[in-house]
Formats: structure tokens, C-alpha cells, sequence
């Protein structure tokens, strides 16, 4: 038994070459780490981490007995680098590990563990119960790892290899059937250090998953059951928060938020808080796949700062059995569409390429039905093959033809000191990117749209034009695909675009692990990562380009291919293109230059664009024309500047840096406002 306290670190990392990779709270080694501390036999001295710099200096001050670490996609490398370097140092130091980025097979897990012996246990599935169970084994072996190890004792939810390199599994655990069992990281002080100008906090009001997707590391069984915590513990979690919160947004984790009962009840206090400490303005959630009312009811509460969504990863119904999903029903999806506009709210979708018996025409189709029903963000995803999922198992590769390729994964990536030594870590994801019935190639074609889709479709960035065009019965799908096939068709700046996005997205992609991880391990290499010349997120890259810099390009393809849509119809008149001219100086005004928050800028209109505005713009505009030209300027209110400076500070203004801005933000609330002089 120690004499003192068991001094235990958990480390949730984050990248912080480029930017702050995972820019979020360490909630899920907070809440291991609070259950421990009062359910172990032993006392214990725990702290948290999320920056590799304030973990280096912990290391630098004593060693952790016992050094935990997330185990996440992004963060798979810098942990299991970190860990080695402290077994070097003091190898009679315990790590232990947990998170889904690993394998579902028993075979695929021993490999796991033999190619990573820096890590003496793994925590598998949900946590707080099994590391409390390990600790309690090994208090019992005096805190050795090779005693416990070579007993060869079965321990609920943890593996590990014996001394002969065998896999020793122990069942899964119970899962907590009350996660108020778990005490509050935030009420107890655990994660103060965190409010920060840059971490999002986040939060678990329930835990599980009644879908079996096989696309998801949630997919399974063991997920099924949903748990909850107390409405006293949430609310008391949202006050402490926005009591130091100093970032805009709050993240929920649940994997369905807003289909229950007690979420509503959840949205009934943040909009208190909305009310009382102007917080949250956006809430990041995976919302419910089902129960689309109470959603709706939900994201009303919250006055839009929830993104509802109309979730599908695909519209084709062979390819939804294939992954074992089922989709809401299209009528569903349509009043989604429609339920986002009254609360201010975004819709989205998400949309994933190249899954088993994906072909693009079906993923045009996808895309394309999304933005007809009236979804204002679709979320288009690349096919990761997680390892905890059933969709990266051998057998389902080779069932569905599935070739992957490897790149870098963007953000993540960056030079540490770990014990006075600077060090490069990396990590590498695997995608795939042909399978059956979809070709490379139509795979690149299926990525351009995507690209088509953020600079033309997402956000509600041009509803004004779509509102107009449907007046018309023009579908947003008819001009996305007259956008797209003119994407190469004359503009130099449109051309350039798509044709660095193309040449980006294929250079980033290695057919070999190896070759990949012999590359970056040049000297210099991971420089390049971090200054952008390699590694970037090709979509948020080339759309905040697009965005920020190339919005007259934007414009012209854009009205061009509106004005070619019209010119077959007969019904169209002169004053709808005048007015069409004059939406296009209306719309340039208003996302022109959005960061420089101290510049104006006007133009005269004979439309009344205020009433316009206030319409949704679903009004002819002939109701609207204006007997005498008015003067409008265009300019950010102070709560705009407010949340404009706030993102600049989390993410900067490099291209990276403003792909997460219009990533994390409502993009459409950044434009500037309309005001008459």
C-alpha cells in the first residue's frame, strides 16, 4: 500500500502543431478520472491534461505511478509516444490506455498491443468501472504490472499481454447504469484549468446508442441500452460552465441529442442561461435520428443555436442495408428543412462517400436530394476506416472490394518537448477510396461536387438567390449541377480552385503506410505540415479560400449559371433581371471582407432589400421595387464583432484557421447586416 496518494496522470492530447487540433474539453479521461478518485481502494492524486506542453512540464516536475492516456484517432501517435518515452524514463510507471480507435477481433487486438509495448493495459469500452477494477487488481499485486500480468487474471473491461505475448481479455464490464455514479469533473473543480479563450466544453447527459450502424464505433451491442445522468447534476454542470465559460459554443456528446423527453428540460436550461450569460450561441450536437418533433421543439428552445439534422450518409437504399442503417423517411426530411428556418437554425445532413455499394450516381443523388428537400449544410464525409468499427473488419474489405489509401490526418500533427527533447509525432488515417462500384476516379469527381457543395450550397450562403430561383421552379439542384459542370468553363480563379483541391486531395493520399510514415519521418517534413504546405483538410482549405478570398469569383459563376437557368423560361421578365443584377452586388456586399469588422461598405438599390430580408426572401421581388433608389450600408453589429474576433482568437486567420471558423461557425451569421442610412 503507498503511503501517500497514487500519483496518476490522464492526458487527453491534442496537436497543437498547426492549430489546436481538438479544440474540446478532455471530458472522457475527466470523468474516468473523477470516478476513480472516488471509487479506487487507494487515495489517489490525479490530474488532467490536453496541451503536450503543460503535460511535458508535469513530467518534467515527477513521474506519474500510473500514466493514462486517450486513445482517439487523432491523438494515437502523440499519446503512445509520450507513453513510451515515460516507460524509457521510469519504466516501473503503469500506462494505461482507452478509447475506440481500437480493433473489434481478439487476433487484431494482441497485434494492437505487441506493436505498442509501451502500453501495459488497455481499457475497453466504458471506462470508469473497468479502471477502477484494474487499479483495485493491482493494489492487490502491489503495484507491479509484471505481477498482475503474469497472474494472468481476467478483470472486467481490460487487456493485456501476459508474459508470453497472449492476449488476456477480460469479459466486458457492466456498464454504469447511472452516470450520476460518476462525479461532476466540472463542479469539482477537475477542469478549471481549461476555460480557456480556446477549448469548447463539453458535456454527457446520456450515454449509448439504440442503432447498430456498422459504420460506428457505437455500433454495438454493448452501446444499445441508453443511460442518464440526474437533471440536478446537468444543470448544475451548464451553470458552472457558463459561469467561466470564455469560449461561444458548448458541445453535448450524446449520440441522439433531442429525441428525449429530458433533453428538452436540458434546452429549457440553456435558453436560461442564453437568457442570463448571453451563452451558449451554438451548440454542437449529434442530433437525434428519430422523434424528428421533439427535436424541432428542441433547437426552438435553444433559438436555433442547435444545428438540426436530417442525418442519411446516404439516399440509396441498397447502400443503407448493406451498413445496416435506416433513414428517416423523406417527408421527415423535408420538414426539417423547413422547421430550421423558423428558429434561425442550421439543418444538415451527413453524407459519406465510397460505403459498400456507393456508385456516384447515387452519391450525386444524395447530395442533390438534400439540398431539394431544403437541408442548408450537408456534412460529406470521407469513409474512415475506424478500428473499433465492424466496417474495417477483413472480411467486410474484401466482401465489398474496398481499396483505402493512407494520408496524414489534417491538423494532427507537430513538434514537442518531452523531457527537454523535441520530438515529432504524426497520425495517419486509413480511407477508402474505391470499392465495387465506385472507381477512383468517380471517387474524385464525387470529392470536386463536395467541394461545389461547401462554396455554393452550404450554410444558406446564397438562400437569397435559391429563394429567388424556386420562385421560379428552379431547384437548388438544378443550379449546383449547372455551377459544377461550369466550375473549369472560363473563370481563371474557379479553375485554379478546383484544380488545386483535385491535385491536393490525390497527392494527400499514399498507397503505403510505410512509405507514408518514411516520408513524414524526413527531417523537415512535418515543418512543411505545419506551414500548410502539406496535410491540409482539403474541403474546409479550398472553401475558406473560396469564402474569404474569391467571393467575386463566386459570384460570377454562380449568377451566371442562375441567368442561364432563367433564359429558356418565357415567363421571365425584365424586372427579375434587374433585380437578379442587383441581388448580386446585395449578396457580394454582404460577405465581402467579413473580417475586416471595421469597414463599411454601401451601394444604392431600387428593391427594397430590408423587407426582402425579413421576408427570407421568399417574396417576389416585384412586391418589393422601390418607386426612388435607396442607399443601404452594410456593416457587423457589436455582437458580431464580438464572435468574430472570439473565433479569430480559438483559430487565426491562416487558411486552416479559417476552415475551422466556417466549420465551428453559422457562416451565414458572420455576413454582414443591411441597414438603410
Amino acid at each position: 500500500m503507498h503511503a501517500k496518494p497514487l500519483r496518476i496522470s490522464f492526458a487527453d492530447l491534442t496537436h497543437t502543431g498547426q492549430v489546436i487540433a481538438s479544440n474540446t474539453f478532455p471530458l472522457g479521461v475527466s470523468l474516468v478520472a473523477a470516478f476513480a478518485r472516488e471509487n479506487a481502494r487507494t487515495p489517489l492524486a490525479v490530474e488532467v491534461f490536453k496541451y503536450p506542453d503543460d503535460f511535458a512540464a508535469y513530467l518534467d516536475r515527477a513521474i506519474p505511478d500510473i500514466a493514462c492516456f486517450s486513445n482517439f484517432s487523432w491523438n494515437m501517435q502523440l499519446s503512445t509516444g509520450y507513453a513510451a518515452a515515460i516507460k524509457r524514463r521510469a519504466p516501473q510507471t503503469i500506462a494505461v490506455f482507452g478509447g475506440p480507435n481500437y480493433p473489434l477481433t481478439a487476433e487484431e487486438q494482441a497485434d494492437f498491443l505487441k506493436a505498442h509495448p509501451e502500453i501495459d493495459f488497455y481499457v475497453w469500452l466504458e471506462g470508469e468501472g473497468a479502471f477502477v477494477r484494474l487499479l483495485d487488481a493491482l493494489a492487490d499485486c502491489g503495484f507491479s504490472a509484471e505481477k498482475l500480468k503474469a497472474s494472468g487474471q481476467l478483470i472486467p473491461g481490460v487487456h493485456y499481454l501476459d508474459p508470453a505475448g497472449k492476449l488476456v481479455a477480460g469479459p466486458l464490464g457492466p456498464r454504469l447504469n447511472d452516470l450520476t455514479k460518476i462525479p461532476s469533473p466540472y463542479c469539482s473543480g477537475l477542469n478549471d484549468k481549461f476555460f480557456d479563450d480556446v477549448l469548447i466544453p463539453m458535456i454527457q447527459t446520456n450515454r449509448g446508442c439504440p442503432y447498430q450502424c456498422t459504420f460506428c464505433t457505437e455500433g454495438q451491442d454493448y452501446y444499445n441500452k441508453i443511460h442518464w445522468s440526474a437533471r440536478k447534476r446537468i444543470d448544475d454542470d451548464l451553470k458552472y460552465i457558463a459561469e467561466r465559460v470564455r469560449v461561444p459554443d458548448l458541445i453535448i456528446v450524446d449520440s441522439n441529442f433531442g429525441m428525449f423527453k429530458e433533453d428538452l428540460e436540458t434546452c429549457q436550461t440553456l435558453a436560461e442561461l442564453q437568457e442570463t450569460r448571453h451563452w451558449p450561441k451554438h451548440i454542437h450536437v449529434s442530433a437525434g435520428k428519430n422523434r424528428k418533433e421533439r427535436v424541432l421543439e428542441a433547437a426552438a428552445t435553444v433559438k436555433g443555436a442547435i444545428n438540426l439534422s436530417a442525418t442519411i450518409q446516404s439516399i440509396d437504399d441498397h447502400v443503407l442495408e448493406l451498413v445496416k442503417r435506416r433513414n428517416i423517411s423523406v417527408e421527415q426530411i423535408v420538414d426539417v428543412g423547413k422547421q430550421a428556418e423558423a428558429p434561425g437554425a442550421n439543418s444538415y445532413s451527413e453524407i459519406i462517400l465510397c460505403l459498400p455499394g456507393d456508385t456516384l450516381t447515387s452519391h450525386y443523388r444524395s447530395v442533390f436530394t438534400m439540398m431539394d428537400v431544403g437541408i442548408n449544410f450537408l456534412r460529406m464525409y470521407q469513409l474512415m476506416m475506424l478500428p473499433g468499427s465492424d466496417l474495417s473488419s477483413q472480411a467486410t474489405r474484401q466482401r465489398f472490394g474496398m481499396h483505402t489509401r493512407y494520408r496524414v490526418l489534417p491538423r494532427c500533427f507537430g513538434s514537442y518537448k518531452v523531457f527537454g527533447d523535441d520530438r515529432a509525432f504524426w497520425e495517419i488515417e486509413e480511407i477508402c477510396i474505391e470499392n465495387s462500384t465506385m472507381p477512383y476516379g468517380d471517387y474524385l469527381d464525387c470529392r470536386e461536387l463536395n467541394l461545389t457543395a461547401e462554396l455554393f450550397y452550404n450554410s444558406g450562403s446564397f438562400r437569397e438567390l435559391l429563394n429567388f430561383l424556386s420562385l421560379k421552379g428552379i431547384k437548388p439542384s438544378a443550379l449546383m449541377a449547372a455551377v459544377h459542370a461550369a466550375r473549369r468553363a472560363g473563370d481563371p480563379e474557379l479553375t485554379a480552385l478546383y484544380a488545386g483541391f483535385r491535385d491536393e486531395t490525390h497527392s494527400s493520399l499514399w498507397s503505403s503506410r510505410d512509405d507514408l510514415e518514411t516520408f513524414i519521418a524526413t527531417p523537415g517534413t512535418v515543418d512543411r505540415y505545419i506551414s500548410g504546405e502539406l496535410g491540409n483538410n482539403e474541403l474546409f482549405k479550398y472553401r475558406a479560400q473560396g469564402f474569404f478570398h474569391t467571393q467575386k469569383a463566386l459570384h460570377r459563376i454562380l449568377f451566371t449559371a442562375a441567368r442561364q437557368q432563367m433564359a429558356p423560361m418565357v415567363t421571365t421578365t425584365a424586372l427579375e433581371l434587374d433585380y437578379l443584377a442587383e441581388l448580386e452586388r446585395y449578396s457580394l456586399l454582404k460577405k465581402s471582407a467579413l473580417l475586416a469588422v471595421d469597414e463599411t461598405l454601401s451601394d444604392n438599390f431600387s428593391f427594397d432589400f430590408m423587407a426582402l430580408e425579413k421576408a427570407g426572401f421568399h417574396d417576389h421581388p416585384a412586391s418589393h421595387h422601390l418607386a426612388r433608389s435607396q442607399t443601404l450600408q452594410f456593416d457587423h453589429s457589436a455582437e458580431q464583432c464580438e464572435l468574430i474576433a472570439s473565433y479569430i482568437k480559438q483559430y487565426g486567420t491562416t487558411l486552416n484557421g479559417l476552415g475551422r471558423i466556417v466549420l465551428r461557425s453559422h457562416v451565414n451569421k458572420l455576413h454582414r447586416q443591411a441597414r438603410t442610412c
